[in-house]
């Protein structure tokens, strides 16, 4: 008998049902073992008992709240898909600013807003803050990525139809990258690199030798692997979509202490936004919130 399963978006660029999608022929092997019973693809809207509830896009306003809340009644087991439902994703960066002041900026302050006015009542209300789906539910499994990889998907729910626990991975990119590092193992004292490049500023990388070296910004010893180094292989450094490891409790501090003794501190500063860096992805599961609470509280913030 196949294991119903039910699908359901939150807040989010929708890219993660994409990645279930793009499974291709594969798909004719998952649905033999699975019923998806409810999906916005099919335009499902009531959400029925099922033995696997997945719920990609973080939780942002009341009607995101709301489908979480649903799901978690109705679904045996919840699986979060996708960065935003794990980490809270690229919507999350909006909990460094108030709900009004991202309201106004959105309807009346963008540059192509004429005598703009901010909906009240047409549309869910904002919550005061972005979260990731377990910070208002209970998450059984989580499958991170920006999109996650459609094997992972796949590997994800067979595994849980068959009885088994989808095993974690516990190392940081680097150990999936193949390219060559030979300073990084060498203990140092000085900077293996006194310039702080963005990606866009070279005009060539060199597709074999580490991105750290070459002094361009890399968030792989801070995220966990299991993509493949799918960006690092095209020839892109990690942006770190796939969160922290198991071991590190803010991503952001990760990489800032990985990169101590790689990347003149200074220079880091001026180059790039280091909150948006090294939280672009986990905003709302870091402690950065909070701070920008206690600072607006003092009128700091």
């Amino acid at each position: 008998m196949k294991v119903s399963v039910a699908t359901g978006h939150l807040q989010g660029c929708f890219g993660c049902h994409v990645a279930l999608l793009d499974l291709h022929e594969e798909m004719l092997d998952l649905i033999k073992v699975i019923e998806i019973v409810r999906s916005p693809l099919n335009d499902v809207k009531d959400v029925p008992e099922v033995q696997i509830g997945i719920l990609d896009g973080c939780i942002a306003n009341t009607d995101n709240e709301a489908l979480a809340l649903t799901f978690r009644k109705r679904a045996k087991t919840v699986v979060a898909l996708g960065t935003c439902a794990c980490m809270g994703g690229i919507p999350g960066m909006r909990n460094l600013y108030k709900v009004e002041e991202v309201l106004k900026r959105a309807y009346i302050e963008s540059e192509s807003t004429i005598n703009g006015k901010i909906p009240r009542g047409d549309l869910p209300d904002l919550l005061p803050r972005v979260q990731a789906v377990h910070q208002v539910i209970d998450v059984d499994y989580k499958i991170p990525g920006c999109p996650p990889l459609p094997s992972q998907i796949k590997e994800t729910l067979v595994t849980l139809v068959e009885g088994r626990e989808p095993e974690g991975h516990k190392k940081n990119l680097c150990h999936e990258c193949r390219r060559e590092h030979e300073q990084l193992v060498i203990p140092r004292r000085e900077f293996i690199t006194e310039s702080v490049h963005a990606f866009v500023e070279l005009e060539r990388i060199d597709e074999n030798r580490c991105f750290l070296e070459q002094g361009v910004l890399c968030m792989g010893p801070a995220t966990v692997e299991g993509c493949g180094a799918r960006c690092v292989k095209a020839n892109t450094p990690c942006r770190g979509c796939m969160g922290p490891t198991p071991d590190a409790l803010e991503q952001g501090a990760k990489i800032i202490n990985a990169l101590a003794t790689v990347l003149p501190a200074g220079g880091l500063m001026f180059m790039e936004d280091v909150v948006g860096v090294g939280y672009r992805y986990s905003l709302p599961v870091s402690i950065i919130p909070a701070i920008k609470d206690v600072l607006r509280e003092k009128g700091d913030g």
